[in-house]
């Protein structure tokens, strides 16, 4: 077997152009994602106001299920490239294949724990008779892709991790495109197939993460060597697993606090009824492809800053920490205003049900004012995780939702109504924002200076 390629590609050269090069792919990727979900839910969306609204409950469930993947994800990350960063090779083919093993093992128990949950779980969000057998029979699909989910997720991570976001990027967008075009075929029942509604949709996403799962396994494997069972004794996996978890546990409860808190939210907008649920899944997936770049860059500066803190050039990952910041506001700022000029027309491309538009354009009008602030957030959250801090991203999510959002939700919800909902959103960004960056500031700027 060949020696694993990969190096520690992001400690030389100019940093803003290596930041550039992990996070244009990661930025084609993501639009890929995010533009079949738009597409899920234009199709759905011809289907009737009932499938958008099942669509709605939906995401707090499904945005969970991934965090518990990108949790992983995110462990196996930290961990791996602060050892592409010092060298370690042989370390670095172990700990990738620990961590798919990883994913897909806790991928079997929640996909059995889920299926066991559906009915009760989505009555409790608020799915009433006309929304809840539409939801079940598309979550039950949903569920059993999780495992094909996993292996993807995890191994896109590994390889941004070595500093390679290019083949990662051309995964996504090859799922993506596979879930845009098999979606229809069995929403609408084409090519002679029954038309089967939702759950064509999740069948649809279903096929295309089996498919992408496999290329990804041949690509870790043949291509970078980064899956090798050699070695791979059940002290060292445990001892992986344990190094991953270290990180990936406070991850993935950092990415469950959001879904958490919407669920709760989405409880609150149901009382405004299910085209409220609807507006807020229109606003909530054109809202994802205008924060794309601040994804895509706090995927990025991850592994910048871990590659170049395993590197021990602490001056030049500070320097990635402050540009990204900087990056985050100023694409906010672009994106609240053109978005006030422009999300009135976007809403009413994907429904005509005034009620569903007025919930939609609210948020689209009221949120992007705090995105700048959200970026600051994220990319905060990414660097503590990227360097062995995971508990203060926790604690900043938990801050942020269920201390700060949901209860004043609660509030501006009696006093101001839907508005008040998405005014506590923007207000608990804005303030989060302010906190993460003093706190990298205080924690990493000490280290910088005396590290050299």
């Amino acid at each position: 077997m060949t020696e694993p390629t990969a190096k520690a590609r992001l400690t030389q050269g100019p940093i803003g152009a290596g930041l550039l090069r992990l996070t244009l792919p990661m930025i084609l990727g993501i639009s890929s994602s995010l533009l079949a979900g738009l597409a899920e839910t234009y199709y759905l969306g011809l289907l009737g106001s009932n499938e958008l609204a099942a669509l709605g409950f939906t995401f707090p469930v499904t945005a969970a299920l991934m965090s518990v993947t990108l949790g992983i994800s995110i462990g196996l990350s930290s961990v791996l490239a602060r050892e592409v960063g010092g060298g370690d090779q042989t370390q670095m083919q172990r700990t990738t294949t620990g961590g798919l093993l990883l994913a897909s093992c806790i991928m079997v128990l929640v996909t059995g724990l889920g299926l066991v949950t559906l009915r009760p779980l989505f009555s409790y969000l608020g799915a009433n008779a006309s929304t809840l057998p539409l939801v079940t029979d598309y979550m039950a699909l949903w569920y059993a892709s999780l495992v094909f989910m996993a292996i993807p997720s995890v191994g896109a991570n590994a390889l941004r991790a070595t500093g390679d976001a290019r083949v990662s990027g051309s995964l996504m967008v090859a799922g993506s495109a596979l879930q845009v075009v098999l979606a229809p075929i069995f929403i609408f029942g084409w090519l002679g197939l029954p038309a089967l509604g939702m759950t064509g949709a999740a069948l649809g996403n279903l096929v295309a993460r089996i498919i992408i799962a496999g290329i990804t396994l041949y690509v870790l494997s043949a291509s970078y060597q980064l899956i090798s069972f050699k070695g791979l004794t059940p002290n060292f996996l445990f001892s992986a697993w344990r190094r991953i978890l270290v990180v990936g546990i406070p991850a993935t409860i950092t990415n469950l606090i959001g879904p958490i808190s919407s669920g709760i939210i989405i409880a609150l907008l149901a009382g405004y009824g299910q085209e409220a649920v609807a507006g807020f899944a229109i606003a909530s997936r054109i809202e994802a492809l205008f924060v794309i770049p601040l994804f895509a860059l706090s995927a990025s500066i991850g592994p910048f800053v871990g590659q170049n803190w395993g590197a021990n050039a602490r001056q030049r990952a500070d320097q990635a920490m402050r540009l990204s910041f900087h990056w985050s506001l100023a694409w906010g700022i672009f994106v609240a205003v053109l978005l006030g000029l422009i999300a009135p027309l976007l809403v009413e491309a994907f429904d005509s049900n005034p009620l569903v538009i007025h919930a939609a354009k609210a948020y689209l009008l009221i949120l992007p004012i705090s995105y700048g602030a959200w970026g600051v957030i994220m990319m905060t959250s990414a660097i503590f995780n990227a360097l062995g801090y995971p508990i203060r991203s926790t604690f900043m999510s938990f801050i942020r939702m269920l201390v700060i959002y949901v209860p004043l939700a609660m509030v501006f919800n009696f006093w101001f109504g839907m508005l008040g909902i998405f005014a506590a959103a923007a207000t608990a960004n804005i303030l989060v924002a302010i906190l993460g960056y003093l706190w990298n500031r205080k924690t990493f700027k000490p280290l910088v200076l005396a590290g050299g």
